[in-house]
């Protein structure tokens, strides 16, 4: 009977054991504050505050800056008070290593204190379409003035990195001014080289005050980078912890099924075109990107490094563009480097469009590296054309299945002590003489 109690109270204390223990995936990954707060990259958010300083260069109705930012190039635009919306047509006819290619604006008409977001389409002359959506950008009215800031995304036009290097310049004749920049990296966002005046008008810049911006959009983060508001009216589960909710991921109940609601409450780690969050549950590491302009990157690659072992994972069947509510089933390939083909698939997951954003969502078989176990790992994860912060999990759901060997141990080792005290024999002997 002692024996029995004993070992029934040893069940006991390792079961408080376990569930102290078996806490489930954990993620590390905090949301950065800026990823421009090192350098003076420009973000194109609709926040115009980081233009200040960046010197303009001035024509008959407005003035512009160029600011290169890796494989993208950054453009600005102030209007004259009196001179009305910033163009949307003209074209915007960049010119890079002899090269002339066009970008046009949406509509980018804006009532007073308004901000609005709108896309860009390239060609090979003046509204053309041959390139397709090529950037994003906004447009604001403080009351007085209008401005304007937008991106252009170069390999969207077929450019690569002969360009690096290369004096690039923006004209719309309908401002009536060229500035320039030189382009520096085709990879990485980096550069932040700042546009230099080429036309015999006065440079001025971009004063704080003026750049200010009383917009009324609605932002789809909080100041913490939380998830809200992006998923479909068909999501699984309205919080993380929802009855409803598959339990796929101990608590996190991520399930990679092109509904995004279920990461709603996972931090987001903001870069400088988008958002990444990461969990796991000890087989498969799950992630999360939502763009802030433009297409999910199927390549770049998502770079892995799993306890020192750097694997990539990339995707060619993301596509170029969604309508909005569009959701496309892709896979992902996994290598030894960027684009590589050594460990096949790894991954499958979903990409879609939803409120102005192109998101994804997808979950990759780390035992497909050679990985036998998460236990004990801690991996990280970033792709160059969201942004340089890494995210971060840590081992995975291992709990249960350590406290059972544990307990295995203890119970052997109970047993052994029992036994040479010559406990289990007296209990022997007292049964047998009922």
């Amino acid at each position: 009977m002692k024996l029995r109690k004993i070992m029934l109270l040893g069940a006991v204390a390792l079961g408080l054991t376990g569930l102290g223990l078996a806490t489930g995936p954990t993620t590390v990954n905090a949301a950065s504050s800026s990823a421009n707060s090192t350098r003076t990259a420009i973000s194109i958010d609709g926040q115009f505050s980081d233009w200040a300083g960046v010197p303009l260069t001035s024509g008959y109705s407005g003035s512009t800056a160029l600011v290169d930012n890796g494989r993208y190039l950054n453009v600005y635009v102030k209007m004259k008070s009196g001179q009305g919306d910033v163009p949307a047509h003209g074209d915007y006819a960049f010119s890079i290593d002899g090269k002339t290619i066009h970008a046009w604006l949406s509509n980018t008409k804006v009532a007073s204190g308004k901000t609005q977001a709108v896309t860009v389409t390239g060609g090979d002359y003046p509204d053309g379409t041959q390139y397709g959506i090529v950037g994003n950008g906004y447009v604001m009215n403080d009351g007085k003035n209008n401005y304007g800031e937008f991106r252009i995304n170069l390999k969207s036009y077929g450019l690569n990195g002969t360009v690096v290097g290369k004096q690039a310049s923006v004209t719309n004749p309908n401002i009536g001014n060229t500035a320039t920049t030189t382009i520096t990296n085709m990879g990485n966002h980096g550069g932040g080289s700042s546009s230099t005046a080429t036309s015999s008008s006065t440079t001025s810049s971009v004063s704080s005050s003026s750049a200010s911006n009383s917009s009324t959009t609605s932002s789809s983060t909080s100041a913490a980078g939380v998830i809200s508001g992006k998923a479909d009216s068909s999501s699984k589960a309205t919080t993380t912890t929802s009855a409803n909710a598959n339990n796929d991921n101990d608590n996190l109940n991520i399930v990679i099924d092109g509904k995004f609601n279920d990461w709603k409450n996972v931090t987001l780690t903001e870069g400088y075109d988008g958002y990444t969050a990461m969990v796991s549950d000890g087989n498969y590491v799950y992630v999360y990107v939502k763009m802030k302009y433009g297409q999910v990157p199927g390549y770049g690659d998502y770079n892995f490094d799993i306890s020192g072992k750097k694997v990539y994972v990339w995707s060619d069947n993301i596509p170029s563009s969604q309508n909005e509510g569009d959701v496309k089933a892709v896979s992902f390939t996994g290598g030894d480097y960027n684009e590589g083909h050594q460990y096949g698939d790894v991954g499958t997951g979903y990409v879609a469009q939803s409120g102005g954003h192109s998101i994804a969502e997808f979950k990759v078989d780390i035992s497909k590296f050679g990985v036998s176990s998460m236990t004990g790992q801690t991996i990280t994860m970033y792709n160059p054309n969201i942004g340089n912060e890494k995210v971060t999990v840590a081992g995975g759901s291992t709990g249960p299945i350590l406290i059972s060997g544990i307990g295995v141990v203890i119970v052997g080792f109970g047993y052994y002590k029992l036994r040479k005290a010559g406990l289990l024999t007296r209990k022997g002997r007292r049964t047998s003489g009922k």
